[in-house]
This record gives structure tokens, sequence and C-alpha cells, in this order.
């Protein structure tokens, strides 16, 4: 089998504002592709690009971000913006916030020719409103120049497909906006001629792959899909029949529900008359009820108005003994205010009050010089202060001493606030030298040098521009990481002496001129500290070293690193003594004191202490001297903490703010206390003595006359709510006439209503009466016009010995709410009947509450006459033409597509037999169903049947009628079984009838009557055939993903028609298949053993995995992708080469 046929090899990917991609090119090998990275890291938005074009959908339904680890559901919008975080409430942040575009660019190449073209889509995103517009698009040759960017931008729809208008003929390009044109160009064009259905389908179902399908099921849905066997005619008849059957029950069930509601109907009318009736009893004795009340209210009336005349002169005569009391009361009142009995009773009120307010600024000033006592027991506080602080207590104080007290008191607290900035400033000072000595120390045992954050940037930086110049991976490393010491002894000397050149920036010599250039381009502010080695030049040059000088103790990883050493080192003494160090022209000893150009001084210890970066030694130095540090630095601390506590609580401590004005008047206060206390006392004793003489007579003639005129007063108002009431009764009296007149004349209109409806209902069946009618009615009166009700209610008056017509009213109501009862329930039956009737049958319009029953009663008549036997003789016909369609048509059309099936299955084992999967060989079985529904096989697959009935001519009838005869006589039985499933009983429910459409989908798919399955071939003494539909349930790991796989692929090449013959050449399709975790529970052994088989079937492919797995697939694979995403912002992508494998160990 030749699998090495040309093919569209996907060549290279351009996506620009895709995701947090800005803009990228992606060059991919012909065979095997590698996408690795951390989870999240963005392998997952280059394959959903991928798909949007090969599937020519923008929607992402159905493949959005199914290949990658997480269960997140982006969308479209989400894509094209860089959507990096979801706030509080509820809304989307994005990284691109104002109107843009985004490209999506595939290059296929020609594996033979070298043809490019290139199939895409742009994007124009308006970021107010997340509008998206959207072209599709083709054109010959490769990308276009600059990559569809104009300067900094993506190019535009429009800019877009004026460019190609301006650029290409109109054979050469294509672009529109509709997903559906293009994608029929797409699969029957640029991609070679591929299935429409069976392509997308498959493609989709690959790459997520996670063997969670069972093996039947799994051939069947991919290898043997569902064919359209056209059955209309025979499901025509069914349906006709099952129609037919359905119009005959459905008569004879209208039939009966409209005689059942006939019969609800004679029910619910006579209970309507009769509770007629007694309503109209009701309303006649309402009416007698309400004539007695008239006459009852007019006599209460007349009462009430006697009773308000009589309350009236009884009120005039109180009024006039009232105004007598007043006067006595009056003079007594005069007598008392004569004697000064309320003038000093006010001035007593007075004199209290202002004793305790005065009392009040005694309590504040002892308040006060309380809290003043805690300044004594204070070192701060001088003797001066302390002296007028006891005067304030003793109330002794004059105002100039309180003056002197108050600025004492402030320059207290303007000392001890500076106290107060002195200590807080020297506690944060330790907290700050604490906090950023235990995060180093934290990184430091963390295996972190702990570099400076600018050194770690500037080295991030170049490696990302080196990578885009160079166009593959440059390390960039710190020239400390690439040295140790022989001797710990010298550690300090070269730590001291290197000082910021030791943490020097490095790349191998042959980048080193472009890392410069780059290093020149970078930012000046913020990248100053850092430096690069240039590596190229320092090799140039031969660098001797002195016998005895510190390079002899720096050992370099690489010899580039070493050149520099000699150079830098190779000329610094070791020295151990003054005399030694004075002998030379540089000198260091192991303390780091340095002889440099006839000058003596000690390095700066931070360089080998806080910034010793050399070999493990220096970490371990610089975690010792930080925990040191940092338990000194605690011990400074707690102290400081317990001194500002003590300053804030002192400068919290009473300091006068108020002003002194203040103090003076509580001190005022205090004084005016006695001489107010002794005013009290006086005033007190002299209306004590004017009391007992004369006023307590005076007070108790005054109380009684008080009490007299209280008594007068309760008596006036008794007689006025008296009178009011009786007004109130009588305009109450008034209304209830009022009312029962107003009620008398609506109970004649009620009634004249009443019997003008039930007169002409029962003359005419109904319907709305005439306003003239109801006149008339009312004119003549209730009792003249309803003779019928009339009588009935003399009758009923007659036989009762009763005349309280409010009793015989509650009695007959009690009669007519059972009878309403009655009368209802019947009624809801009738609406009951009717609302389901209506339901069953909604081309029936008719009212369900309609009190009558004549349109219901003149449809019943109509459908009883319908000669229900013609329908059942046509349902006989149409079950007939079923039969024959059945053995005419339906047989022949299953049997063609199971030998179809056979054949497909032989050509994808042709496929598959010549390519080993490690040590196995597959093969695909189809047999017969072993279930129930395997009984129907012979039928169609006898050999009678080899020739189908409408390709025989007129000279073969007879052989028609021998081979038809032949194969009813073996198979009758199965046969009448089948269509007995497709055609239900005579008497076939509904639900019988839908069951029968399910069957006949379910028995006209040709798969009804296969089991699939695949083999294991094992070659020995003899060939075994292992069957693996059952076993592949028990192993779940790689031996168990083997056939699956093998299906998988085998898809692919049926999909891709890659075995077809040389002599049905057609046009070159492309090849790619896209696996996403695909052998995530296979050993290395067996990753291989896929891939072989992978590049065995000729095909281009993208394999993704996280990079926990790397080393399964590198020795395997034609090219790696490495993806990062540090910041969730920004995808970076590296290409590696198969000959740059190597250097992925070090990324």
């Amino acid at each position: 089998m030749e699998t090495r046929q040309p093919f569209k090899a996907l060549s290279r990917i351009c996506l620009n504002n895709w995701h947090y991609i800005d803009k990228k090119v992606l060059t991919l090998s012909e065979g095997i592709n590698f996408f690795t990275g951390h989870s999240g890291s963005g392998k997952s938005t280059v394959i959903d690009a991928l798909q949007i074009v090969l599937y020519a959908s923008t929607d992402g339904r159905g493949f959005f971000n199914k290949a990658a680890a997480d269960d997140s559901d982006r969308s479209l919008i989400e894509y094209l913006r860089g959507m990096v975080n979801i706030s509080e409430n509820n809304e989307a942040q994005y990284l691109r916030n104002q109107n843009f575009s985004s490209t999506i660019v595939l290059e296929l190449t020609q594996t033979n020719t070298g043809e490019k073209q290139c199939v895409g889509v742009v994007f124009d995103v308006e970021t107010a409103s997340n509008e998206i517009g959207r072209l599709f698009f083709w054109h010959a040759g490769e990308f276009l120049e600059g990559n569809y960017r104009i300067g900094k931008r993506t190019m535009t729809t429009l800019e877009l497909r004026e460019y190609m208008q301006r650029t290409f003929p109109a054979e050469r390009f294509y672009c529109g906006p509709s997903n559906e044109r293009f994608r029929r160009q797409l699969y029957d064009i640029y991609l070679g001629g591929l299935d429409m259905e069976k392509f997308p389908r498959l493609f989709k179902r690959a790459i997520p792959f996670r063997m969670n399908i069972k093996l039947e099921e799994f051939v069947k849905e991919y290898i043997c899909m569902e064919q359209d066997i056209h059955i209309e005619d025979l499901q025509e008849s069914v349906m006709q029949y099952g129609r037919m059957r359905g119009k005959i029950e459905e008569t004879l069930e209208e039939i009966r529900r409209l005689e059942q509601i006939g019969e609800c109907y004679r029910d619910y009318d006579g209970k309507r008359e009769t509770a007629k009736l007694c309503a109209y009893q009701i309303e006649r004795l309402e009416m007698l009820r309400l004539e007695s009340q008239v006459q009852e209210c007019r006599d209460k009336i007349e009462d009430r108005k006697e009773e308000i005349a009589s309350g009236k002169q009884r009120q005039t005569r109180l009024e006039e003994e009232q105004s007598g009391l007043m006067k006595e009361y009056e003079e007594i009142i005069l007598q008392i205010a004569d004697s000064g009995y309320s003038g000093m009773e006010a001035e007593l009120g007075a004199v209290s009050e202002t004793l305790t307010r005065l009392e009040d600024s005694r309590t504040r000033w002892q308040q006060t010089a309380e809290r003043l006592r805690e300044w004594k027991e204070k070192d701060i506080t001088p003797n001066q202060v302390i002296w007028d602080i006891d005067q304030f207590a003793k109330e002794m104080i004059s105002e100039e001493e309180l003056q002197r007290l108050k600025d004492s008191l402030g320059d207290i607290q303007e000392e001890l606030e500076g106290q107060r900035q002195e200590a807080d400033a020297k506690l944060r000072q330790i907290k700050k030298e604490e906090r950023e000595a235990r995060e180093e120390l934290k990184a430091l045992k963390q295996g972190k040098k702990a570099y400076p954050r600018e050194l770690e940037e500037a080295k991030f930086e170049l490696r990302g521009r080196l990578h885009e110049r160079c166009g593959k991976f440059i390390n960039v490393q710190i020239l400390a990481d690439l040295l140790d010491l022989k001797d710990e002894r010298w550690q300090n000397a070269v730590e001291g002496y290197m000082g910021n050149n030791k943490l020097l920036l490095i790349v191998e010599p042959a980048y080193a001129k472009t890392a410069m250039d780059i290093y020149q381009e970078m930012d000046k502010k913020k990248f100053f500290r850092a430096s690069v080695l240039d590596t190229e030049r320092v090799m140039q040059e031969a660098h001797p070293v002195r016998k005895g000088a510190l390079a002899e103790e720096v050992r370099a990883k690489e010899p580039y690193v070493q050149a520099y050493i000699d150079f830098f080192l190779g000329n610094v003494m070791k020295c151990e003594t003054v005399e030694e160090l004075r002998d030379c022209r540089i000198g260091i000893t192991p303390d780091c004191v340095l002889y440099h150009s006839f000058r003596l001084q000690h390095i700066k210890p931070e360089n080998y202490t806080r910034c010793a970066y050399i070999g493990e030694v220096s970490m371990r130095q610089r975690i010792l001297r930080l925990e040191e540090q940092c338990q000194s630095l605690q011990e400074e601390r707690l102290p400081c903490q317990e001194e500002l506590e003590a300053i804030r609580r002192m400068m919290q401590m009473e300091l006068l703010n108020q002003p002194a004005e203040d103090y003076l008047g509580w001190l005022t206060d205090i004084r005016e206390i006695s001489g107010k206390k002794r005013r009290k006392n006086q005033l007190e004793e002299k209306m004590s003595k004017l009391k007992s003489e004369s006023v307590d007579a005076w007070e108790a003639q005054k109380k009684e006359l008080q009490n007299r005129q209280d008594e007068k007063k309760a008596q006036i108002a008794r007689v006025q709510e008296t009178i009011w009431n009786d007004q109130k009764e009588i305009e109450k009296l008034r209304e209830d006439l009022l009312e029962a007149e107003s009620g008398i004349a609506e109970q004649r209109r009620k009634l004249a209503r009443e019997f003008s409806r039930a007169e002409t209902e029962s003359k005419d069946g109904g319907g709305e009466q005439s306003e003239d009618g109801i006149a008339a009615a009312e004119r003549v009166g209730v009792i003249e016009t309803s003779v019928r009700y009339e009588e009935e209610f003399q009758r009923y008056l007659s036989g009762r010995k009763s005349v309280n017509y409010d009793y015989l009213k509650r009695q007959r109501l009690s009669d007519l709410y059972p009878l309403r009862e009655a009368e209802e329930v019947s009624y809801q039956k009738l609406v009951e009947e009717r609302s389901s009737y209506v339901r069953s049958y909604p081309n029936r319009t008719f009212s369900t509450a309609i009190k009558e029953n004549t349109c219901y009663d003149e449809l019943l008549e109509s459908l009883s006459c319908d000669d229900l036997e013609a329908f059942r003789e046509s349902a006989k016909e149409q079950a007939r033409s079923a039969v024959e369609h059945f053995k005419d048509d339906f047989i022949f059309k299953i049997r063609s597509a199971i030998r179809e099936a056979y054949q497909r299955k032989d050509e994808l084992n042709r496929i598959i037999s010549g390519l080993d999967f490690g040590k196995d060989k597959y093969q695909f079985v189809i047999t017969k169903n072993k279930g129930a529904d395997g009984r129907f096989y012979k039928m169609f697959m006898d050999d009678a049947l080899q020739i189908h009935p409408s390709q025989l001519t007129d000279s073969m009838e007879n052989q028609l009628n021998m081979f038809t005869i032949e194969h009813e006589d073996q198979y009758a039985e199965l046969m009448n079984e089948l269509i007995n499933i497709f055609i239900p009983p005579e008497n076939a429910t509904q639900e019988e009838l839908n069951e029968a459409k399910k069957n006949m989908d379910k028995y006209a798919d040709y798969r009804t009557y296969l089991s699939f399955d695949m083999q294991q071939i094992v070659h020995g003494r003899k060939d075994m055939a292992i069957g693996l539909g059952r076993m592949i349930k028990k192993n779940s790991g790689g031996e168990g993903q083997n056939p699956l796989y093998v299906a998988l692929l085998a898809s692919f090449a049926q999909v891709y028609k890659i075995n077809t013959p040389a002599k049905l050449r057609r046009n070159p399709t492309i090849r790619l298949v896209i696996l996403d975790e695909a052998f995530s529970k296979m050993d290395a052994e067996k990753v291989a053993s896929c891939i072989s088989l992978i590049r065995g079937l000729g095909f281009q492919a993208v394999i993704s995995a996280t990079n926990d797995k790397i080393q399964n697939y590198l020795e395997n694979v034609d090219k790696t992708f490495v993806y990062a995403n540090p910041d969730k912002r920004h995808i970076s992508i590296q290409e590696f080469e198969k000959k740059d494998f190597g250097e992925l160990i070090l990324v």
C-alpha cells in the first residue's frame, strides 16, 4: 500500500490578536509536531484557532477549549478580546479595549510541487458593543507581505478584501462572510475534496479523544456510519394507514364525547330551574323585610328627637351652676396671691435649678482634678506642674496658675509628640529591615538566590528578544550561576572583589553582539544596573593568570566564562599580611582587606554577605547571617513597641484642652454653692410658717371648689355625649331608611330583570333581554308581571305561621345554598366535559361556558350521519400498499447497505494489514447481530435475493415469480413479524402507532442486523484472533487504548482517501490529525509505536501534552513547540527543531 502520496501539508499558522497572542507565525513540520507546556499555557488557544478555519465555524459550539485540561467554556469574543478576569460585579475585563481586527490564517503546501495556498478568517471587533464582523478568505500563494498587518495593526475585513481584489486575479482568491459557502468550497476544493459530514465530525471527536466510548459503538459510528436508506413510500403507506385509522377512532370518540355533554346539560338545566324558583322567593322575602324596616326607622327617629330636646334643657341648667362655682374659686386664688406665698414658691424653684447647675460644675471640676493626678506619677512631670495640680485639686488655683498649668501640659504634649515620632520612625525602620530580611531568607531556603528583581526582569526580556530575533531559544544566564570556588577560605575575597561584576548577563559568544545590540535598545531607566558580558571579545585574547592569583580559586562552567575570570582576577594576588599586600600592585587577604593603586581599604561587607551569590557556600552563609539578623531585629523591635505604646497612653492623659474661661467659670460656680444653699433654706422656712398659719385653709377651700367644678364639667359632658349620640343615631336611622327604600326599588328592578330573562330564556332559548322589556316590567310592578313565580311565592307564604321575614329568608337561603351548589357542580361538570372536548378538538371553536347546548347538539347530529365504513375500507387499502413496498423495496435496500459495510470493512483491513502497532496487528470484524435482531439477517442476505426485482427484464418474469415465492415460503414468519412491527393491528392506539414509527427508524438502519468488533492478531505456530470488544473494558491503560487508536487512525485514512489506487488518483487532500493528551496512559514504548503508526499512514500530526511527559515524545517527534503563559496575559511559543531538542532540558 502506498501512503506516501502527495498531500496538502499545514506549513504555517499566522495569528494576529488572538487571545493572549498579539502576533505570531508558527512553522510546522510535515511530519509529527509536538505542542507542550503547563496546563493553561495556551496550547488549546492555537488548536481552537485551527478549528475555526477548518470547520468554517465561528460560534465555537462543541469544540472551543475542548482540548484544554480545565473545564472552562470560552466564547469567540473572549478569545478575540483576550479576557483576563471577571470582576466582583460579574463584568469581564479584557486586554484589548479599543476597536481592533484579528486574523487566523493557515498556509497549506502541496508536498510534491511546493505550491502554496492560504485559507483563513479576519474579524473586526467593536469593543463598545462586542459586535463582530467576519470575512472568510482563500488566496493562492504564501502569506501576504507583513503577515496580514499594516504597520503595527492588523488589516480589517475591508482592507483585506480591497488588497486581494487589487493583487490577485478573480480565479486566484475568494472572500465572503458566509460560512456555509466558504465551507463548501473549503471541503470541495481548498482541502482537496473531503466529506462535509464525516470530516468535521471525526476531527472534533479526535482532538479531545478520551477513550470513553465502547469499541463496538466507535466502529459503528466512525467506520460503518449510518446510511440514508430512502423508504419514503413504505413510510407514507404506514403513515396514511395510521392517519386513516386515527380519523375513524377520532370520529367515534367525538360522538361519544358529545353524547356525554348532552347528558350533563340535561342534568344541569333541571337543577338550574329549581334554584331560580328558590332565589325568587328569597328576593320577595327581602322586599317585605325592607318595607318593615322602613316603618321601624321612622318610629325610632321620632323617639330620638324627643330625647334630644330634654337633654338640651338639662345642659343649660348645669352650665349656670358651673359658672357660680368658678367665681368662688377665683376669689380664693386672689387671697393666696395677696399673702406672698406664690412669689416665694417661684423663687424657691429658681434657686433649686441654680444649685443643680452649680453642683454639675463641681462634679466636672473634681473629675478633671482626678485625671490630672495621673501626671504626678510620671517622671516627665516637672515639680511646678505637680504643685499646680495640687492647687487645682484643692480648688485654690488662681487664673495665672491655671494658665501656667495649661501651658506646661502643652509643652509636655509637644515633647511627647517628638518622642512618639522618633520612636515610630525607629520602629518602622526596624520592621522594614526585618521584613526584607525574612523575605530574602524565605527565598534562599526555597533554593532561590534572590537576585535583584530588575536583574531577573532584564534576563527574561533579553532571552525573549533573542528568541524573536534569532528564531530559536537562546539561553541567558547570570555569571554567579556559572562559578564555583575551590577553597571556601577565599569565598569572601572573591565575592567582595567581584562586587556587581558577578551579576553580569552571559550568552554564548556567537550571540554576544546581538545581545549587546538588544541591551542598547532596552529601557535605560529600568535596566541601567544590568550589564552584558562581551563573551565574544573576551575569548579573542589570551589572559594569563599569575601564580598565586585569586583566579586560581575560581572554577568556571564554560570556557568563555573562565576567560573572563582569568582577565578579571588573574592579576589579583592572594595575601595574608599587610607586608605581602605592599609587595604587589593588586592584592587581597581572606578577610577582605584590599590593596589597589597604592591604597589600602576594607571591601564593603555587603558585597560578600548580603550580596553573596557564588556557589552553595554563599547561600549557607547568607542564610546563617539573615537568621541572626532577624533574631537581632526582633529583640530590638519589642522594647521599641512598648516604649511607643507608653508614649501614646501618656498623650491621652488630661491636658486641660478647654479654654481657661471654662475652668474659671466652674470655680466661680463652686464658690457660689454655699450662698445659694443658705437662701434655699430661708425660703423653705418662710413658706412653711406661712402655710401653717393661713394658706392651708385656703388651699382646702380651693381644692373643694375645684372638685365641684370638675363634677359639673363631667355632668355637662355626659349630657352633651347623650345628645350627640342621639343625633348620630338619627343620622344613621335616616341612612338606613334611605338604604331600605333604595333596596325596595332595587329589589323591584331586580325581580323585573330576572323575570324578563327567565321568560325570554323559556321562549327562545336564551340571549340578552331588551332594555324596553326591563322598563315595562318595572312600570307594571313585579307582582303583576311575575305571575308564575308570584303564585308559587303566595302559596309558600300561606303555609307559614311566622311573619318574621328575616327568619323566613334565612330559612330559604339555607335551602338555596345546596341547590346552588348542586347547580354549580352540575354546571362545572358540563364545563369540564366541554373544555376537555375543545382541548381534544381545537378546530371546534364552541364556547365552553354558554348556558344552552344547541351548537353541541347540532354537531352531534351531523357527525352521527358520517359514513365510517368508507374510512375503514381506505385504511385496509393503505395497509396492503405498505406490505407491497416492504417486500419489493425495503428488503433489497437493507441487503445492499450490509454488503457495502462488508466492502468497507475489507478496505480498512487492507489499510492496516501492513502496519504494526508495536508487536500488535489488528483487523475489523463485522458479523450477524448476536442479539435478538440478528434473526432477520438471513432473510436479507439469502442468495435467492441476488437479483433485485427492479433489475429484471420482461423475459425474466417467471424467474421473479419463482425466487420471490421461494423466499417468501422460507422466511414468511420473519417477514410477517417485521411487517407487524412496522404496521400495528387494526385496533392500534396512538401510542402503538408512535411505537411503529420508532421501530421503523430502528429497523431501517442496516446496522441493527450486524455486530461490530475488532480483533488482535497474535502470531505463533498457529495465528490467533482475539476479540477486543469485551477485553477493552477490563484494560483501561495503554494496552486498552491501542485498538481505539487503530480504529481512529483508520477512520482518518478513510476520510482522507489515503488508500485510493494510483489509477484513481485524485487531488491531494490535507492529512492533518490533532490529538490532545493522546497517549496519557501509555509508556514510552507504546507512544513510539503509536507515533510510528501515524507516520506509517502518512499523516501530518499535531500532538499536545503537558510538559511533565515530554521525555515520552521527544525521540519520536519532528518539531516541538514550547508554550508558556506565566502572567496569564501573554502567551509565548518557542520552536525547536529536532537538532535543538537537547536545549529543551534547560528550558
